[in-house]
């Protein structure tokens, strides 16, 4: 079988309402999530019964990315690892096995959904060389198993993501303005499990009504980051990052999912551009350690 190639894209969140955490250990969110041209690269090929990943940095993060983090990507604990094994279960295809290599150009801790993208990649392609016998529900289970992000890169489209990620509202690209996005990535990571751990913190010392989250509709939706919160009052600097957007001319900047990376929306490439001009006269700027100027797909 000859080596099978596919491109897993990154996303940003351009609305994250979160809810309580359930009795389930979840929280219930709703977010407006859209795909950006930054991208991974997955080469796999199907093997008698190993499975092999390797990892190695992409054009994007060539000398930005140290051998120990690529190796820490390169285990059985990779999200794409976990895919394909939920994926033979499933279909109880026994002494099968993977080899993968992966292309790394999406930066990782960072909010931006690249193991997630990377996952759903997979289970697509490798339904397909199964003769797509899951359908669209069978394809979401698996992927709300690897991870709450999953289900919605099962989709072409961006999408309103509900509940606990298995809700999808795909919107028509008609509905949404096409951004030039800077990204702006710190030379830090921030858990997810701790951004959740601070944020229930947060809604029990605070008054606003936070708990009950509802879904009014793709066009009620408030563009806002619940994680901003507290994010912000853990990491001033992202706070400035973001204030610093807004003041040079983004028409929306917010943190993507719990961070690290930061995203400003510009109308115009040349306004894009000449905020990433700007960035050594901040005072946030030795901490800055990646800058990406992409669009929206």
């Amino acid at each position: 079988m000859k080596d099978i190639v596919y491109f897993a894209p990154a996303k940003v969140n351009f609305s994250l309402n979160i809810g309580k955490k359930e009795s389930c250990g979840l929280h219930k969110i709703v977010s407006l999530m859209r795909k950006i041209n930054v991208k991974d690269k997955i080469t796999f090929n199907l093997t008698d019964g190993q499975y092999n990943i390797k990892t190695v940095a992409g054009s994007n993060l060539k000398n930005k990315i140290s051998e120990r983090e690529l190796q820490s990507l390169s285990n059985e604990g990779n999200i794409t690892i976990k895919t394909a094994k939920l994926f033979f279960n499933t279909l109880n295809v026994r002494n099968k096995g993977i080899d993968i290599l992966i292309e790394k150009n999406i930066p990782f801790n960072a909010g931006l959904g690249g193991g997630s993208s990377d996952g759903a990649g997979l289970l697509l392609k490798l339904n397909e060389i199964y003769g797509n016998h899951l359908d669209k529900l069978e394809l979401t289970k698996i992927a709300l198993k690897i991870g709450s992000d999953v289900p919605f890169f099962l989709t072409e489209k961006d999408a309103v993501v509900s509940g606990f990620g298995e809700k999808i509202e795909e919107i028509e690209s008609s509905a949404l303005m096409k951004y030039y996005i800077v990204l702006v990535i710190p030379d830090f990571g921030i858990s997810t499990k701790k951004a959740y751990d601070d944020y229930d913190d947060f809604l029990l010392t605070n008054k606003s009504n936070y708990y009950n989250i509802q879904y009014l509709g793709f066009k009620e939706l408030k563009l806002k980051n619940d994680f901003e919160n507290v994010i912000f009052a853990n990491y001033k600097v992202i706070k400035e990052i973001k204030e610093s957007m807004i003041l040079n001319g983004a028409e929306i900047s917010l943190l993507s999912g719990s961070g690290s990376a930061v995203f400003g929306a510009f109308t115009s490439e040349h306004s894009a551009k000449e905020y990433i001009s700007k960035i050594k006269s901040f005072n946030f700027n030795n901490i800055v350690h990646l800058i990406f100027l992409t669009e929206t797909l």
